[in-house]
């Protein structure tokens, strides 16, 4: 009887080494696959937002080459809302809008798979000329592309040298500058706070102060800029770890 008793714990030993192996070797495949996956640049449209030199010629007359390139993108995927770019950075992509806002999350411009997704705004906007404030979300890749860049902004240094950033509608090219910078994270629904991701669309002056305030509050360094209103906002926004759901968030207004 002790034989088969001892033949049986060790067949169930055997059994459950067997399944631990089979457990390791897959935890070891997804995490291998998860790193090729966020070591890859997403596959995103090239635009060339560098046409300062062309800029410096054109009259009023003028086709901007950059923006009719935009139009062209646009034709392959009518969700392109525009383009951002933040000189010497690795931000320059585009920027999507669709009321199904996961949809981007984990795909490229052109709809496929990608675990870097694309630069999207909030589901929420209505994206009507009355929009006093842009939410663009964008993941914090550990390659350093889609708003990776935007975590340098912890320090002032940075700030100091990409105070200002680019971005292309299909209509014209406008110029922000960054007036505060500061940590946050994604409450919980119940939670009575400031939530940034809570300001968009029409506003009124005395929420629009109110908002200003809070930011300034909260940005990690002092910033002498500040916005009036109804001066137009754009809100970069992307995760940080140093608290749970956390984000770093970027606010600038329109200059021009």
């Amino acid at each position: 009887m002790k034989t088969k008793k001892r033949k049986k714990i060790s067949f169930l030993s055997g059994i459950l080494f067997f399944i631990a192996v089979l457990i390791l070797v897959g935890s070891l495949i997804f995490l291998e696959v998860s790193f090729i996956e966020s070591s890859v640049i997403p596959h995103q449209p090239q635009l060339d937002t560098k046409n300062e030199d062309n800029e410096k010629e054109m009259d009023e007359n003028t086709v901007d080459p950059t923006l009719e390139h935009l139009k062209e993108l646009y034709e392959q995927n009518h969700d392109l809302n525009g383009w951002i770019t933040i000189p010497n950075t690795n931000i320059d992509y585009p920027v999507m809008f669709t009321k199904n806002e996961d949809f981007y999350l984990r795909r490229d411009f052109y709809g496929h798979s990608s675990t870097a997704g694309t630069l999207y705004i909030d589901k929420h906007q209505d994206m009507q000329p009355r929009d006093i404030n842009i939410i663009i979300h964008g993941h914090n890749m550990d390659n350093g592309s889609m708003f990776h860049d935007l975590l340098n902004y912890k320090e002032k240094d940075y700030y100091e040298s990409h105070k200002k950033f680019s971005y292309y509608t299909l209509e014209a090219k406008e110029e922000y500058e960054i007036i505060a910078v500061f940590l946050s994270k994604v409450y919980y629904v119940s939670d009575n706070v400031f939530k940034y991701y809570k300001f968009y669309g029409e506003q009124s002056e005395s929420s629009y102060e109110d908002y200003i305030t809070n930011i300034k509050s909260l940005s990690l360094y002092p910033i002498d800029i500040t916005a009036t209103y109804p001066e137009k906002l754009i809100t970069l926004s992307t995760c940080e770890y140093s608290q749970e759901n956390g984000r770093l968030v970027v606010v600038a207004k329109q200059i021009s």
